[in-house]
C-alpha cells in the first residue's frame, strides 16, 4: 500500500477584517491507495478547507502537503471533486451527456469523448438519461451526473465534500453502496469529508475526526467491517456500534 496524499503540520488561516483567523492547525495525515477515507467532523471545523487543500485549491499557511511524493502547488493530475452542491455545480442548458463531457471535451476527439462519457454514465446507471437535462432529474441523480463527470476524467482520486448530505435517507444509503461498487470497479481512491458518523463508518476503510475550528485532527481509526457492507447487517454489528459510540464521543471532545 502506498501513499497518494502525505500532509505534514498542516496549518491554514484567512485575514478576515485585517485580523487573522486560523481554520486549520498541526494537521498530520498520510492517506493510503485504494482505500476510502473519511473525515467526520461537525459543520464549521475545516473539513471542507482541508479538501481543498488536499485538490490544490487553497494553499496551506504552513506545513507541507505531497501528492505521490511531489509538492502540491496546484490542483493535481489524476484528481477530480465531487461537490455538495450538485444543483449548482451542473450546467441547466447542457444535457446529462454535455455535462458529463465537460471536463474532456477540450482534450479528446469527439468520438473518444463520446466513449468516455458513455462509459461514465454505465457506471452510475445513467445510460438512459443521456439525452435528459439535470432539471428532469431527481436530486439523487443529478448528483449521479455529477460522480459521472468526475469519472469521465478517469481519476485516480476522488475528493468528495459532503456529496450526500442534501438528499433523503433512501437515496442516500443507495448511494453510499453505488460509492463502494465505483471504488471496486475503478480502483479510484477517495477522500470523503462528511458531518455523519454512521456514513463515515459505513464507507470507510479509515477515519479520522477533525474539531474545531481551528480544525484539529484528534482520533484515526481503522475500519475493520467485512465486505461486501450492508445497509442492515453491517449497521448492526456489533464492531458497528461501537466505531458509532467512539467516534460521538471523540467528537465531543471538543468541548
Amino acid at each position: 500500500m502506498s501513499a497518494i496524499f502525505t500532509l505534514k503540520n498542516i496549518g491554514l488561516e484567512f485575514i478576515v477584517d485585517g485580523k487573522k483567523r486560523p481554520v486549520l492547525d498541526d494537521i498530520n495525515l498520510i492517506i493510503d491507495d485504494k482505500k476510502i477515507y473519511t473525515i467526520v467532523g461537525a459543520s464549521g471545523c475545516g473539513k471542507t478547507s482541508l479538501l481543498r487543500i488536499l485538490g490544490g485549491l487553497n494553499s496551506p499557511s504552513k506545513g507541507q502537503i505531497h501528492y505521490h511524493n511531489q509538492p502540491v502547488t496546484s490542483p493535481p493530475v489524476g484528481v477530480a471533486f465531487v461537490f455538495q452542491d450538485y444543483s449548482n455545480s451542473l450546467l441547466p442548458w447542457r444535457t446529462v451527456e454535455k455535462n458529463v463531457a465537460l471536463g474532456i471535451e477540450r482534450d479528446l476527439s469527439k468520438k473518444a469523448c463520446l466513449e468516455r462519457v458513455k462509459e461514465a454514465l454505465h457506471l452510475v446507471k445513467l445510460s438512459n438519461c443521456a439525452k435528459d437535462y439535470p432539471w428532469q432529474l431527481s436530486g439523487g441523480m443529478q448528483q449521479r451526473v455529477q460522480i459521472a463527470r468526475a469519472l469521465a476524467t478517469r481519476p485516480s482520486v476522488l475528493l468528495m465534500d459532503e456529496p450526500f448530505a442534501a438528499l433523503d435517507a433512501m437515496t442516500k444509503a443507495s448511494l453510499q453502496d453505488e460509492l463502494l461498487r465505483l471504488r471496486d470497479e475503478t480502483g479510484a481512491s477517495i477522500v470523503f469529508i462528511t458531518h455523519d458518523i454512521e456514513e463515515a463508518i459505513y464507507l470507510g476503510d479509515e477515519v479520522s475526526v477533525l474539531i474545531g475550528p481551528p480544525g484539529k485532527i484528534t482520533s484515526h481509526f481503522s475500519i475493520e467491517l467485512p465486505f461486501p457492507r450492508d445497509q442492515i447487517k453491517t449497521r448492526e454489528l456489533p464492531a458497528f456500534l461501537k466505531f458509532r459510540s467512539y467516534i460521538h464521543h471523540a467528537i465531543q471532545g471538543q468541548s
